[in-house]
């Protein structure tokens, strides 16, 4: 029988993102400073808030640490004053998506070394949250009967948008119902991702599984002096002074991309999980923002309510007459 922090979940949510492409047009719509994970833009909850509400379908609260910058402190009080205060991780400076990741899986290991991990980004719009999270529940079974492998989540396109990544799988397996990673596509110019999609490839949500233990062999391996930053950071965990010794580190710490850096390298440790079309968004621009509402035909709530507040739809945005789509029908407030 496996010891009970080996079978345990948590998550990671991350919440330390600056969101400056389309931080000038939440201002506007939501007040405040324009701080996307932090937001209500469809709703009375910020996206944080709807992603945390959403992991905590398949993961209990006190094993769902977040991740924040300590830029965002006044937003963060508002927003997690019920949270329990150590498992709001702060950062000690932005240092891109690996660090973002590593810094709770050090507190994660300090907790639980053997803990399965899913990772969730806070920006995400997704629709049909049950269905999303039941992917996510399949790829936490897989990555626990499969234990030296990481599984990310693929979104089965409907259409070409630029601006993603992309998965194209490799080869299935008898009993397993993820497929292998063959290669990632960062951006790709729409010419590739007409082809992407004609070979059935799928759209990286960023979301993620695999064992505490893996994530740290995948992080030795491919970048070896950041894994070393965080064994001094694991160290500094054990101590009295952990603050401190984490404030240290980050100082003379790279800034490494999670995807560029690690998966790309290592894509042969990598599974891919299909999952169907749910509404899933990367609400990563002013532009995807209203597509996504224009789709659930709440365009013309969000026009108002930005007019009132003075702000300006982005040029070039199409605003044709609203057909919503079956997703409309379902409610994300």
């Amino acid at each position: 029988m496996k010891p009970q922090t080996e079978q345990q979940i948590w998550g990671i949510v991350l919440a330390g993102g600056e969101g400056t492409r389309v931080r000038d047009f939440l201002t506007h719509l939501c007040g405040g400073r324009g701080i996307k994970q932090f937001c209500a833009i469809l709703g009375h909850r910020s996206m944080l808030e709807h992603t945390l509400a959403r992991v905590e379908r398949l993961i209990p609260r006190e094993r769902i640490l977040i991740v924040v910058s300590s830029h965002h402190r006044p937003e963060v009080e508002a927003q997690l004053a019920s949270w329990p205060s150590a498992n709001v991780i702060f950062q000690p400076a932005k240092r891109d998506t690996a660090p973002g990741i590593l810094l709770p899986l050090a507190h994660v290991s300090h907790r639980a070394p053997f803990a399965t991990v899913a990772i969730f980004p806070s920006d995400h719009f997704i629709v049909e949250e049950a269905r999303f999270m039941s992917s996510v529940a399949q790829a936490v079974e897989e990555t626990q009967r499969f234990r030296q492998d990481m599984t990310l989540l693929g979104m089965t396109p409907t259409e070409i948008e630029q601006g993603y990544g992309w998965i194209e799988p490799g080869a299935t397996v008898q009993g397993r119902d993820t497929l292998a990673v063959r290669r990632f596509y960062e951006k790709p110019s729409l010419p590739r991702a007409h082809n992407l999609l004609r070979q059935g490839a799928l759209v990286n949500t960023f979301v993620c599984v695999a064992q505490a233990t893996t994530l740290w062999e995948l992080a030795r391996r491919a970048t070896p002096d950041l894994y070393q930053d965080f064994m001094l950071i694991r160290h500094a965990l054990q101590t009295a002074h952990a603050e401190e010794g984490i404030a240290r580190v980050y100082r003379t710490m790279q800034t490494v991309n999670f995807s560029s850096a690690i998966c790309e390298p290592l894509a042969a440790r990598l599974r891919v999980l299909p999952v169907p079309d749910v509404g899933w968004s990367d609400w990563g621009s002013a532009e995807r923002i209203l597509a996504s509402l224009q789709r659930l035909g709440k365009l013309d709530e969000c026009l108002a309510r930005l007019r009132r507040r003075g702000g300006e739809i982005p040029p070039g945005f199409p605003l044709p007459i609203q057909t919503p789509s079956p997703h409309s029908r379902l409610s994300f407030l």
